[in-house]
Formats: C-alpha cells, sequence, structure tokens
C-alpha cells in the first residue's frame, strides 16, 4: 500500500479510536462505538436508510443492533474504518468443563439455562454492501475472490470425492444416528438455540508457541454480505496455510458449527472449505471436540456421510 492511502487509513482509524467528530453512536449490547455518518453511510444501505428517513434512530442518533451479534458488529464496524476486520481471538461459545473419565458418555441435550445463555441473531447485513471492498478486491470483474488469493490446494465448487473404490471411514469414532436429509436452512432454527457446555479438547490448545488462529471469526464474518471473499480467504488461508490449525480441533469443531448455522445449504464458500478440511486430514473425525459438534450439526454430518460413502458433497 502507497504512502498516502496509509495514511488516509491512519487517519481514518484514529477517528474510530478517538470518537473525534462523531455523530452517531452503534449499540450492540454492552458494547457501544462512536461512529460518523459520513463514513458508514455512504458505504452501507442500511445506516444510509436508517440515518437519512424519520426514524427513530434519525432523531436520537443512536442505533441499536442489540438483537445481533456484538462481534459480528465490532468487526463491522472496525472494517469500515480499517477495510480489514479484527482477528482477534474469538470467546469460544463452549464452556470448559473437566473432561470425563475415559469411555464415560457425555450427556446430550446437556444445555445452559443462565441469563445471558440465549444466542444472540445472526447478523442480516446485506447492508454492507460496500464500493470500497468491491475496488480493493478488484482482481476478480465479478466481484469474487481471484485465484491468487485463495491457497492452491483449497477447493473448488462443486465439490466431488476423490474417485476411490475404497470407502473411507471417517466415522469410526461416531455413533451419532444420522440424519434422513440435510438442513433446508439452519438460520431460522438459529434463534431459538442455547448454548451447551462441552469438555474441552485439551489443555493445550493456546500453548504461546502456536500462532493465533481465528476459524471461528472468520466463519462468522463471513455472514456480513460485504465480507464474504475476504472472510473466505482468510479461512481457507487459516486452513491451508497455517501449520498449527490441526493441533487446536476445538475451535475447528466450533468453526463447523458456525459455518453450517449461519449459511445456506446452497452457499458454498466455507462448507466446501470444512468439507475439503475432512478429506485431507481424516483423522479430524476422531476428534472429540469434532465429534460432539457433529452430532449437533445435522447439516456437515449429512455432507460427511455423503463424502465417507464417496458420494458428490453437492
Amino acid at each position: 500500500m502507497d504512502a498516502p492511502s496509509t495514511e488516509l487509513l491512519t487517519a481514518f482509524a484514529s477517528l474510530l479510536s478517538s470518537g473525534k467528530y462523531s455523530d452517531l453512536t452503534v449499540q450492540s449490547g454492552e458494547k457501544s462505538w462512536a461512529v460518523h455518518k459520513a463514513v458508514i453511510c455512504s458505504r452501507s444501505g442500511f445506516f444510509d436508510g436508517a440515518c437519512s428517513h424519520p426514524f427513530k434512530e434519525s432523531a436520537s442518533g443512536i442505533i441499536d443492533l442489540s438483537e445481533d451479534d456484538p462481534e459480528a458488529v465490532e468487526h463491522m464496524i472496525h472494517y469500515f474504518y480499517h477495510l480489514d476486520y479484527l482477528s482477534k481471538a474469538p470467546k469460544s461459545r463452549r464452556t470448559t468443563q473437566p473432561s470425563s473419565p475415559t469411555g464415560a458418555p457425555v450427556p446430550r441435550g446437556h444445555c445452559s439455562t443462565q441469563a445471558g445463555a440465549r444466542r444472540p441473531g445472526k447478523l442480516d447485513l446485506a447492508l454492507v454492501e460496500d464500493p470500497l471492498l468491491a475496488q480493493a478486491h478488484a482482481q476478480s470483474s465479478d466481484g469474487a475472490i481471484s485465484a491468487t488469493e485463495i491457497p492452491s490446494n483449497a477447493p473448488a465448487s462443486p465439490l466431488t470425492p476423490p474417485h476411490s473404490n475404497e470407502r473411507i471411514d471417517y466415522f469410526s469414532s461416531i455413533d451419532a444416528k444420522l440424519p434422513l436429509s440435510p438442513t433446508a436452512d439452519a438460520q431460522h432454527a438459529d434463534d431459538d438455540r442455547l448454548d451447551c457446555s462441552y469438555e474441552s479438547e485439551s489443555e493445550d490448545e493456546s500453548s504461546s508457541d502456536q500462532a493465533p488462529s481465528h476459524l471461528v471469526v472468520h466463519a462468522k464474518v463471513y455472514g456480513i454480505t460485504g465480507l464474504k471473499s475476504l472472510a473466505r480467504r482468510k479461512y481457507a488461508s487459516q486452513l491451508f496455510e497455517d501449520s498449527h490449525w490441526s493441533t487446536r480441533t476445538a475451535e475447528f469443531a466450533e468453526s463447523i458449527m458456525e459455518v453450517y448455522e449461519s449459511t445456506v445449504d446452497t452457499d458454498r464458500g466455507l462448507r466446501d472449505l470444512v468439507i475439503q478440511a475432512f478429506r485431507e486430514h481424516p483423522e479430524l473425525a476422531r476428534s472429540r471436540d469434532v465429534e460432539l459438534i457433529i452430532r449437533d450439526t445435522p447439516g456437515a454430518a449429512w455432507e460427511l456421510f455423503r463424502l465417507g460413502w464417496g458420494l458428490p458433497v453437492c
């Protein structure tokens, strides 16, 4: 990036961090951000509409997105000012519990009922159709990710299993009953789902000698329409270029749930990357963390079932 562009982005970043000249506040949960109409309304039809019409948001100068995922809202706002989203370590939806004795079954349906356990709605922002993003990704004429942005070993769509007469046993440690059909749209079922407690895979997943991993963050940001290309590129890079990701099966497992709960069946952007990860690392199916997530994610279980039997996934 040339010096003028760097200087401009630095100035925009300082506006967000300082809140200087702010004329609008965005709230989500307990978080709030002092933002600027000239920045976000020129980049988003949603915010433009909220501020340009006689809605209460226009009069109060406050836009409440408390029904949406605060972390996703934060990524979106950060993107408006940085042309990138945050890559901090995500907070796991799962609570860590002592591991069960070897061979002891984990109770299913044991969900937390504490206040605040209900998960926020997905950030449904077809509101971030950003012209600057289109310019930033002008390498490809249709706005999709160019071939140079995705690792060479990432899958193309549609994904098909390798040609082989030998069936791969992906489910040697999984005795869950598989569904008869894939989910039609996981988004509609998401609002009433509660967080469930699972045991952790290991205690050394966050050892200091490993590079930071943000698979769940990328999966969440993928749900923001304007950031799909950027999120898919980062998710693919994390999976296929980061030599440490396979040691963090707990986060990979959680990202599977995020991918399959926040996208429809026909959106193969991240789903194909998940399936490709299992094709390259079938031992993932023997991970306890992955097993627990697959039990609770019918869409992923169905696709892995088809993959294991050598059938086309999509």
